[in-house]
């Protein structure tokens, strides 16, 4: 039976979050507060999304899937969610040990983040093509998939090529790439509002601001290019958890699928089947 809530809009039993970050075990009655039943934690440096585990919390009802710690290539961007590795002896030992912790998936930084200081640039940071595919060898030896932070053509189609679960964020998606994903029914978390929570929280002025609001319209053309053409998509909003204001950040991040074009139907089934698929639940 479907629910209202405060903006009248239908609310189904079943709500998933497929990209946070877990900082705190509180993070789970947020979640429950805000009527989401299952989170996918993209990882801290600390872990601890680990503490939490696979199983459901009595207390919150929520499942959570955790990655720990996020690999990111030594020098690039990412430290600050997990560990740097350099060789690939590195890659296999870090994959063994989160595997070990109790990781249910691998997150790994294919690319640097959108620069809100250089409009159209991505930082450093990124693993190449045959390091990528290391990484999803090694981690399916350990019964694990990937999920990818890509942002960038190149970086999106050498996550896909390399065989990962799911693209996370993908600015500056294109035809080419979506293309790619659907063949290989490879996941997009778009996290569209995270992108504009950033901008918002760093105070982008000028040109900065500009392209960066007409990069979200250019990611939400892509949102209805990507349902057209099959591509799964599941709801993200990258939100670090506990945190104030969850519910009002989630409900954001459906509104631009809806603006995008899609309709509430459409948007509830990927909050909802969407995320249950990419959990795996």
């Amino acid at each position: 039976m479907n629910e209202s809530h405060g903006n009248n809009k239908p609310v189904t039993a079943l709500r998933v979050d497929a990209h946070v970050h877990i900082r705190a075990p509180e993070a789970l009655g947020v979640a429950a507060a805000a009527g989401i039943t299952a989170l996918r934690d993209a990882g801290t440096k600390q872990g601890s999304g680990l503490t939490v585990g696979r199983q459901r919390n009595e207390r919150s009802g929520v499942t959570c899937l955790s990655a720990g710690w996020a690999l990111c290539k030594q020098g690039g961007y990412g430290a600050h969610f997990g560990v740097p590795v350099k060789t690939r002896e590195d890659i296999a030992s870090e994959i063994q040990r989160l595997k070990q912790a109790g990781a249910d998936i691998i997150k790994v930084m294919a690319s640097g983040m959108v620069s809100l200081t250089d409009p159209g640039g991505i930082t450093p940071g990124g693993f190449s093509r045959e390091e990528l595919g290391f990484i999803v060898a090694h981690a399916a030896a350990a019964g694990l998939a990937v999920m990818a932070h890509a942002n960038g053509e190149t970086a999106i189609v050498d996550a896909v090529e390399a065989g990962v679960r799911s693209v996370e964020h993908g600015f500056f998606m294109t035809e080419q790439a979506l293309e790619k994903m659907a063949r290989g029914a490879v996941f997009w978390v778009p996290t569209v509002r995270a992108l504009a929570r950033a901008m918002e929280e760093r105070g982008a002025a000028g040109e900065a601001r500009a392209f960066t609001l007409s990069l979200i319209s250019a990611h939400q053309a892509m949102l209805v290019s990507a349902h057209a053409m099959g591509v799964p998509l599941a709801i993200g909003t990258d939100c670090v958890l506990p945190a104030t204001g969850y519910k009002e950040e989630y409900e954001a991040e459906l509104t631009y699928f809806e603006h995008a074009g899609l309709s509430q139907e459409i948007v509830e089934k990927i909050a909802c089947e969407g995320g249950a698929l990419l959990l795996g639940i």
